[in-house]
């Protein structure tokens, strides 16, 4: 009788470890029936919108003077852009600073600041313009920077053919895997997007407000100071990754 129990008992072990051995291997079955392909796409793209700031500072020993001086400088610089068309709803403060400096003769001074932003779609003709304009007013102590970036619609647009140009290519690269391995691709599983990095913030880079000078015959003459800087393109990538399920 103690024979037929440990008998069973042996029995019902070695078909719980045959179930627990065929279930194992089925699950490392699944986890082998797939494949992974990447793809990328990027492109250099050319900015469509520029930025220009304008800051006017003025220095008095008396604050109220100070602010007094400010306030007609702006006032005039903002007329000279109004006359080439920036309505004051394009027109944005985008710093106003009250503070002190020491003066030559040792007694402080106070120096007040106004900076106006400008953002509109690049146009050289519009730029020249402005810097022509401002010239005329024959306005003081004042500074101009100039910067250039891709508006929101054109970098979605971009993007949007940038992740269709990465599937296309991880497709490309999951073919020519199943073809080397001799096995079908059977659906698609699974679709991940990856954005390395993206637009770098912006630099700023300052022009003097300066006319333009001739030193020597040989010297390039620029129309403006903004001829001088280059509009560079800025690189917008995308890469996707895609599940495959295979088979045979």
């Amino acid at each position: 009788m103690n024979i037929i129990h440990c008998k069973q008992r042996k029995t019902m072990l070695f078909l719980l470890l045959s179930i627990f051995i065929v279930q194992t291997g089925f699950s490392q079955a699944r986890s082998g029936n797939e494949i992974v392909a990447e793809g990328g796409a990027k492109v250099r793209v050319r900015p469509d919108l520029a930025i220009i700031l304008l800051t006017v500072e003025k220095r008095d020993t008396v604050e109220k003077e100070a602010i007094k001086m400010l306030n007609k400088e702006v006032t005039e610089l903002v007329k000279s852009l109004n006359k080439i068309g920036f309505t004051n709803n394009v027109i944005k403060i985008s710093d106003y600073d009250i503070g002190t400096r020491e003066s030559e003769d040792n007694k402080p001074d106070y120096v007040v600041t106004n900076s106006l932003k400008l953002e509109f779609s690049l146009d050289r003709k519009l730029i020249d313009a402005l810097y022509a304009e401002v010239q005329d007013a024959g306005l003081s102590n004042l500074e101009i920077a100039f910067d250039t970036k891709v508006s929101d619609s054109l970098e979605k647009l971009t993007r949007i053919q940038l992740v269709q140009r990465s599937i296309i290519d991880a497709r490309t690269n999951a073919s020519n895997i199943a073809s080397a391995l001799g096995i079908k691709l059977l659906r698609v599983k699974q679709v991940l997007k990856y954005r390395e990095g993206g637009l770098l913030p912006p630099e700023i880079n300052e022009v003097k407000f300066t006319p333009p000078k001739i030193d020597g015959a040989n010297d390039i003459y620029y129309k403006t100071s903004f001829n001088k800087f280059e509009v560079e393109d800025i690189e917008l990538e995308e890469k996707v990754t895609i599940i495959y399920e295979i088979g045979q």
